[in-house]
């Protein structure tokens, strides 16, 4: 596999792929799928292609468990690296802009801010993860709300794609009705975001 070829790594966005892949694996396969939760996680790509990847390969019940375990190994090792690297490293790999932005609703929101907004998927967890890291956010408030924060988005992306397994149509109705659901929890949080916004001006 070339290290810099994105074709490579077209089996963390392409479900098909990503599904042989795992099958391959035999009894390596479950750590494989918490892997590549882990994996996704650093990149700037949707973590719920791998949530639903995992839904069609363990069904809803383990590919809930592993892709809920591989997303809070991330979450602790990114809040952990992005403490000890520091703001001026971080800023490089994410808009300095974002990460402000972030920090300024930590400030002032707190644990139910960084709650709600692990609820919504469209966040990359990039921003969230460093971004707590970078704030004054304390590590067990950021590992309990990603716990529970995390968790219905997961679920909803993983059963879908064990709908999608066993009943095609219903899956892709799951998987809309989803991406809907979360994509107008994140336009709260932007009217939310840009509310705060004013209000510090």
């Amino acid at each position: 596999m070339e290290f810099f070829d994105p074709e490579s790594w077209s089996f963390l966005w392409d479900a098909e792929r990503y599904e042989a892949l795992i099958e391959g694996l035999g009894p390596w396969a479950p750590l494989a799928a918490i892997g590549a939760m882990i994996l996704v996680s650093f990149l700037p790509i949707p973590a719920e292609t791998v949530a639903v990847a995992n839904g069609m390969v363990f069904g809803q019940g383990q590919g809930f468990v592993l892709t809920w375990t591989g997303a809070m190994i991330a979450a602790m090792l990114a809040f952990g690296l992005a403490r000890w690297l520091g703001a001026p490293i971080i800023k490089r790999i994410l808009p300095a802009s974002t990460l402000e932005k972030f920090d300024s609703m930590v400030r002032r929101r707190g644990a139910p801010f960084l709650l709600f907004v692990r609820m919504i998927p469209l966040i990359p967890y990039t921003v969230v993860n460093y971004g707590s890291g970078l704030s004054p956010i304390r590590f067990r408030t950021y590992v309990w709300t990603s716990a529970i924060g995390m968790a219905p988005p997961i679920f909803a992306f993983v059963s879908a794609g064990a709908l999608l397994r066993d009943q095609l149509w219903m899956g892709w109705v799951a998987v809309a009705a989803t991406v809907i659901l979360f994509t107008l929890l994140g336009y709260y949080m932007r009217a939310l975001w840009n509310t705060d916004k004013q209000a510090s001006v």
